[in-house]
């Protein structure tokens, strides 16, 4: 009876050996890697030889495709103007939302000034992407003598965004 016992315990520790070696020896891994590049964000402003003005009055471009751009005006009479035209390029790889805001300096108060282009303060530019950039600088028309050897300056600033700012994210 002691060896019937010994044996069906071998058997029974047998089987079970085999039971876990079969469950073991059935394995699958798999690995996901994930890889991110982030992007660039630049803008560029080009195009800018097309100015308009009355034919006495001189109008001159610098800095074109750098990230500044210089008009010189003048000299101007009551009612004379300079327009600028260009255009604004997303040269990076991501979508950029473009802000503008703009600063007139003009002390005696002789100068106006219009952004005719772009139409709103904020607009998205899609990589390669370009935004028209219109402004005009004008010496107000019913001003007199008081603005004789006036300066104003027009300053355009073109502020580029990207990304959505979620600092909440997935994480």
């Amino acid at each position: 009876m002691v060896a019937k016992a010994l044996w069906t315990s071998i058997l029974v520790v047998g089987l079970l050996a085999v039971g876990g070696l079969g469950f073991a020896a059935f394995t699958a891994t798999y690995q996901v890697n994930l890889q991110g590049t982030a992007g660039n964000l630049s803008v560029a402003f080009g195009d800018s030889n097309m100015i308009t003005s009355q034919s006495y009055v001189g109008c001159w471009v610098s800095g074109e495709g750098s990230s500044w751009l210089n008009v010189s005006a003048g000299p101007f009479a009551p009612g004379d103007w300079c327009e600028v035209f260009g255009n604004l390029t997303n040269t990076g790889n991501v979508p950029a939302t473009m802000t503008t805001s703009a600063t007139l300096t003009d002390p005696a108060g002789c100068f106006e000034w219009a952004l005719l282009a772009p139409e709103s303060s904020s607009v998205t530019v899609a990589p390669g992407g370009t935004v028209a950039f219109q402004g005009a600088l004008e010496l107000n028309p019913a001003d007199g003598n008081s603005c004789q050897n006036t300066v104003g300056t027009l300053s355009v600033t073109f502020t580029a965004t990207a990304g959505n700012g979620n600092e909440n994210g997935p994480f």
